[in-house]
């Protein structure tokens, strides 16, 4: 007996997210794509946005109307930037619809930080109390089921996955978090400006907004809950001339002394059950061409024993673990389907 298939729509279809989640989805056994929004003047076929989606058995992209969807629609994508997304997750929530929004709207368990950080006034403040943070390694119980999921960005999945299990165990000295990324260029979105674009990037290596990228509140507010204490983090993200891919490597102090070896067993111990946490092995170091396309998370542990300073190194795809592959992660769990479904 075939499963029903469980209707989705994507808001915001023009941006590489939603490209990835396209992608995804097609492979995805209960899941079918029926309606695709953006702003468009006329209806335009996916393929011609995107050329890789050619051919494929998808709906025209239309402009933003929620007057007509289809009454057996049952989860909505947003891939849109922040407060456009919030005004949209208000009618769609009130139509009964799940929503998974990959934008910084509902991220945060404070409003006050939110407002502070983006500079706006939030649209939609009553929803943040029904938001879950969508990071599944430590908020899975919290996702099943969840009306509303906010995805990760995408430096913050990898520097809370490189700090998790210390940060749950309270063994990180507070204030000596230091986060150094870096993000191919598709992490900046489609929009060129004079940094992103192809001369501005190729064969360049720079650093960006330092000590004011809006991901640095979004580590602190969840590492902190982690760890049930007030934790700063010093994040400075690079821009590297690659399509995708992201890497973190993240340091801190120990509260107490701890060998290299304690510190892989309790990673391993935490990540034993995760299906995309990849932790290597021996003396090997991730990289990101191989988590290219993937919504794996490939993590290194080190300790300098002398310093009690921990070292840990991660890649992922910023488009895929760091953005569309974990929305579909969170549908999956919310849905209550094998977490791996149509994800590599």
């Amino acid at each position: 007996m075939t499963e029903q298939k469980i209707r989705i729509g994507i808001v915001g279809a023009r941006a590489y997210t939603a490209r990835e989640l396209l992608l995804i989805l097609a492979r995805h056994p209960r899941a079918q794509v029926a309606v695709l929004q953006a702003r468009v003047d006329d209806p335009v076929p996916p393929g011609d946005v995107f050329g890789v989606l050619r051919g494929m058995d998808l709906p025209d992209i239309v402009d933003v109307d929620f007057s007509h969807l289809p009454a057996d629609l049952n989860a909505v994508f947003l891939c849109l930037p922040h407060t456009a997304a919030a005004e949209y997750a208000v009618p769609l929530m009130e139509r009964g619809l799940r929503v998974i929004d990959l934008s910084a709207d509902f991220r945060y368990g404070s409003l006050k930080t939110y407002e502070s950080v983006y500079g706006v006034t939030h649209p939609a403040p009553e929803l943040m109390a029904k938001a879950v943070y969508g990071l599944p390694e430590i908020r899975r119980a919290s996702i099943i089921g969840a009306p509303l999921i906010a995805n990760p960005g995408c430096y913050p999945t990898a520097v809370i996955l490189s700090l998790a299990p210390l940060m749950k165990r309270d063994l990180v000295v507070p204030g000596t978090i230091i986060a150094d990324c870096k993000s191919g260029v598709s992490g900046a979105g489609r929009t060129a400006n004079d940094v992103t674009h192809f001369c501005g990037a190729n064969e360049s290596l720079k650093a960006y907004k330092v000590a004011e990228h809006r991901h640095e509140s979004e580590i602190e507010e969840q590492v902190s809950r982690l760890a049930g204490e007030t934790h700063t983090v010093t994040f400075v993200p690079h821009l590297v001339p690659m399509d995708r891919g992201e890497y973190a490597t993240v340091y801190a102090k120990l509260k107490e002394p701890m060998t290299a070896d304690n510190v892989r067993r309790m990673f391993a111990s935490y990540y034993e059950n995760e299906p995309f946490i990849r932790l290597m092995p021996g003396s090997a170091l991730p990289d990101t061409k191989n988590v290219a396309n993937t919504n794996f998370a490939d993590i290194a542990v080190r300790v300098d024993e002398r310093k009690q300073r921990l070292i840990v190194t991660t890649a992922i795809d910023n488009l895929v673990k760091g953005a569309s592959g974990q929305a579909v992660q969170n549908f999956n769990i919310s849905y209550g389907l094998p977490e791996t479904m149509g994800l590599v």
